[in-house]
């Protein structure tokens, strides 16, 4: 008999939701077989089977959360499925006429019951002991600060889930509602400053008001961006860059390509100008992690990808290294499998420094907010024909303007200038990104 246990998918992976079982007990697996897709902080991902075997049980359902580590199933030669299925099945045993069973027989065998048998679950609750509920309950109990001892289970056993949460708080509003007591010109006694606001107003949304339930991607972006800005000092710098001859090299090497060639578009030009410029800066590619000054060896540029769920940043590793038209190749694969949710966590983790690119929305400036623990990202706007003066006369050239957010503590303006001023010097020369 082996575990399936909930395995880290990532390096800032803590815990994961099961959002749909491809086996039910009974099944056969096979070891490297994908039996579960699993909801992690960066992107949906499949758990495989380190083992053969058959699905016993499943512990932990769809919807719900388990830590790293926790068994969420059991594999073994498929016994216990099929003990559990004769159990099942209603067996008649018929007892001779000529041997008819003591009344005093009866009661013995009643009195030799254990004591867990005459205590069957109520309420949820395990022999008076924990109240049984779903993980998922728990988290929206804890939440809403409900007492999950005021609610009565309705799941297998008695065990509270979800809809009984939702199905309390829906009373709860409604009984508030119900006796919210009609204004009168008296004055009212004044209330305890200590006395806890009633949970329809302290804690469920208004009636016109949609509530949606971030997921755990969401919730680990929104935990994360606000330990960024609460711990990182930020600070910004922008840059214009005149992009004129990169775009003209760009349409150059598009129509060298041919058809079904692969394309290169601007955020490939500007990820292989950041790589390159990153070798003559390396403070800017490292890290701050507990009082110490990281400077990495690899340049791993993390590209923000927008998807449903949020926003996601896989990595294209060596992007000094390689190539325009491979950059591109790579670059393109990556965004495809962020939108289809099917990023590996190699392509997720390692990323050095980031680019945020909305010049394709429109954009005219922004900052972007560090990807801790990377020291800086880079924030990319729309290049826009601006009149620019060149011997006294004004020419029309494409100006794009971008900001890089820093570190603080590990980078500092002159630093983060100098860099700036090298993405600058590479996109206005751009042959220099074809060497």
């Amino acid at each position: 008999m082996a575990e399936v246990n909930m395995p880290r998918l990532s390096d800032t992976m803590q815990e994961g939701t099961i959002t749909h079982w491809l086996k039910k007990p009974g099944d056969e697996v096979k070891k490297g077989e994908v039996v579960a897709e699993v909801e992690t902080d960066k992107a949906n991902m499949e758990i495989e089977a380190f083992s053969s075997g058959v699905l016993e049980q499943i512990l932990v359902a769809e919807g719900e959360t388990a830590p790293i580590g926790q068994p969420i199933a059991i594999l073994g030669t498929g016994a216990n499925v099929q003990a559990q299925k004769q159990a099942a099945t209603p067996q008649v045993v018929s007892t001779p006429a000529q041997q008819p069973v003591a009344a005093n027989n009866l009661s013995s065998n009643v009195q030799s019951r254990p004591a867990v048998e005459s205590a069957p679950e109520q309420n949820g609750r395990v022999n008076g002991g924990a109240i049984k509920s779903s993980p998922l309950a728990r988290r929206m109990a804890e939440e809403h600060s409900i007492d999950l001892q005021q609610i009565k289970g309705t799941g297998p056993g008695g065990r509270i889930v979800r809809d009984d949460i939702e199905d309390y708080i829906e009373q709860q509003r409604n009984t508030a509602a119900s006796t919210q007591p009609t204004p009168t010109p008296t004055v009212a006694a004044p209330v305890a400053a200590s006395a806890p606001a009633p949970i329809s107003q302290r804690e469920v949304a208004p009636e016109d008001a949609e509530v949606v339930t971030l997921s755990t991607m969401q919730k680990t972006i929104a935990r994360r961006l606000t330990e960024s800005k609460q711990m990182v000092p930020h600070f910004y710098i922008g840059s214009d860059i005149d992009l004129t001859e990169t775009l003209e090299m760009r349409q150059k090497l598009n129509a060298n390509a041919g058809e079904g060639g692969v394309k290169v578009s601007v955020n490939d030009l500007i990820i292989k100008a950041c790589a390159l410029a990153l070798e003559k800066s390396p403070e800017v590619n490292g890290s701050y992690r507990d009082g110490q000054f990281i400077l990495h060896k690899h340049v791993n540029i993390g590209i923000a990808v927008d998807i449903p769920a949020g926003l996601i940043v896989p990595v294209i590793r060596d992007a000094n290294l390689k190539g325009l038209r491979t950059i591109a190749r790579e670059a393109k694969s990556l965004v495809a499998k962020a939108q289809a949710g099917k990023l590996t966590p190699a392509e997720l983790d390692g990323g050095t420094f980031s680019i945020s690119n909305l010049g394709m929305m429109d954009v005219t400036d922004f900052s972007a907010v560090i990807n801790p623990p990377q020291s800086a990202i880079l924030a990319v706007a729309a290049a826009r024909k601006t009149f620019v003066p060149i011997d006294n006369q004004p020419v029309i050239r494409d100006i794009m303007h971008v900001t890089l957010s820093a570190d603080h503590r590990i980078l500092y303006g002159a630093t983060v200038a100098r860099f700036l001023q090298e993405v600058k010097r590479i996109l206005q020369n751009p042959y220099l990104l074809l060497g």
